[in-house]
């Protein structure tokens, strides 16, 4: 009867060990490595479609007497480019691409949109080719746009998140010089938002609360 009342004490003692040791190991392994939502974002860079549509430039009125612009996109360390941009005077006057740009980018990336028009004058003989002028930028993180993509079934395509039309101010020298439109895709689902998502991550903490919460209640 002793040996099974010793048996009986330890109980508890054994229960608030295992729960403590479980929780701890947890919290460490949410800290260490990352939940399964978090490492599919963090550790892992991903196909992210950029579809550039149009552009407009406030300061051209005589847009179409100049040389046509083309957008460039930087991400990580890529950069690509769109063709020469047509002009098209039934949607407001403004400069039109409808053109997919594919990078390779993570969420901690930060994206540069450039709208750059080609300077080059024709001689009798030759042409010549002058700098490139910037006519403005718009910078924005990888991570603001993932929080707006939106699950949308394409049939045979399959399931693709994408985003809606989003306009991005070009700003040059701190001022506003124009608006380019652009909307984003990829086959990759959106981060979750919290761990707490998850069955495993701060365990202890939840534990925790739930306690506590309990003990208020009673």
């Amino acid at each position: 009867s002793s040996r099974e009342g010793l048996k009986g004490s330890r109980n508890p003692m054994l229960g608030w060990v295992s729960s403590f040791a479980l929780g701890y190991v947890s919290k460490s392994s949410c800290e260490l490595a990352p939940c399964s939502a978090a490492i599919a974002w963090r550790g892992r860079p991903f196909k992210l479609s950029v579809c550039v549509h149009s552009a407009t430039i406030e300061s051209e009125a005589d847009a179409p007497a100049r040389q046509p612009p083309v957008v460039i996109v930087s991400a990580g360390e890529k950069t690509k480019e769109t063709e020469l941009g047509d002009w098209s005077s039934q949607e407001g006057g403004r400069w039109c691409w409808r053109e997919v740009i594919l990078l390779e980018v993570s969420q901690h990336d930060e994206a540069v949109v450039t709208l750059v028009c080609p300077q080059r004058y024709d001689l009798v003989v030759a042409a010549l080719a002058l700098p490139a002028r910037v006519v403005g930028e718009a910078c924005f993180p990888i991570a603001s746009i993932l929080e707006r993509l939106r699950m949308e079934d394409r049939d045979i395509d399959g399931m693709v998140y994408t985003t809606p039309d989003i306009g991005f101010d070009l700003i040059r020298d701190g001022a506003k010089v124009g608006r380019v439109h652009l909307s984003f895709e990829t086959r990759q689902p959106p981060p979750q938002k919290s761990q707490e998502d998850t069955p495993w991550c701060n365990l202890s903490e939840r534990n925790h609360r739930r306690k506590a919460e309990s003990g208020l209640a009673s």
